[in-house]
C-alpha cells in the first residue's frame, strides 16, 4: 500500500513538472448509453481555462441530472451543438495527455457524443489518458472487502465542468505535496 501511495504521489509530482497535458470534464444529460455531454471543459496545468461552454444536446436533460449538476434544458437551448465544438476540442486535446477524474465515465460520454453526431473519434492513444481518481484512490490507501481501493469522491468539485477541474488540478497538486 505504502508504495501505490508513493507511486500516485510520483504520477502528480512528474505532472506538474510538465505542461503538455490539460484536465477534462464532463456534464451530462443522464447516466445512461444514450446520453451526451451538456457542458465541457478544459483546463491547462496553470488553471488556465482553455474551454468551458455548454452544449445542447438532442435529448432532454433528466430530472436526475439536472439535481446533480444544476444545468436545465433552459439555460442550454442557445448553447452551440456538439459538431459546433468539436474542432476545437479536437484542437485542443490534440498531442496533450488528457487528466479526467473517472475518465471511464467522462471518455464513455465522449464516444457517445461522437457516435451520436456521426463525427470521427478523436485520435487518442490509451496511455494518453490518465485517471486521477484512481490514482487518487491508490495514495488515500483505503481498501474494500474485494481488497481493491476505493474510489474517492472529488474533494473541493462544485458539478459544473470547470470546477470540477479545478478541484482535480488541486486535487493533484496535494498528492504532489
Amino acid at each position: 500500500m505504502e508504495d501505490d501511495h508513493e507511486k500516485a504521489a510520483q504520477w502528480a509530482r512528474s505532472l506538474l513538472q510538465r505542461d503538455d497535458w490539460v484536465v477534462l470534464d464532463t456534464e451530462t444529460t443522464g447516466l445512461s448509453y444514450n446520453d451526451e455531454i451538456v457542458q465541457i471543459a478544459i483546463l491547462s496545468p496553470d488553471g488556465t481555462v482553455l474551454l468551458d461552454t455548454l452544449v445542447r444536446p438532442l435529448i432532454p436533460i433528466s430530472l436526475e441530472a439536472t439535481g446533480i449538476h444544476g444545468i436545465t434544458n433552459d439555460d442550454v437551448a442557445d448553447a452551440p451543438p456538439f459538431p459546433k465544438l468539436y474542432e476545437r476540442l479536437k484542437a485542443i486535446l490534440s498531442g496533450k495527455s488528457i487528466v479526467i477524474y473517472n475518465a471511464a465515465f467522462d471518455l464513455r460520454m465522449l464516444q457517445q457524443t461522437l457516435r451520436k453526431y456521426r463525427l470521427p473519434p478523436f485520435d487518442l492513444d490509451e496511455d494518453q489518458i490518465d485517471c486521477a481518481m484512481l490514482y487518487y484512490a491508490a495514495w488515500r490507501g483505503e481498501i474494500w472487502s474485494d481488497g481493491s481501493y476505493k474510489w474517492q469522491k472529488l474533494q473541493g468539485g462544485d458539478h459544473s465542468a470547470a470546477g470540477d477541474c479545478r478541484a482535480t488540478l488541486e486535487l493533484i497538486k496535494r498528492m504532489a505535496g
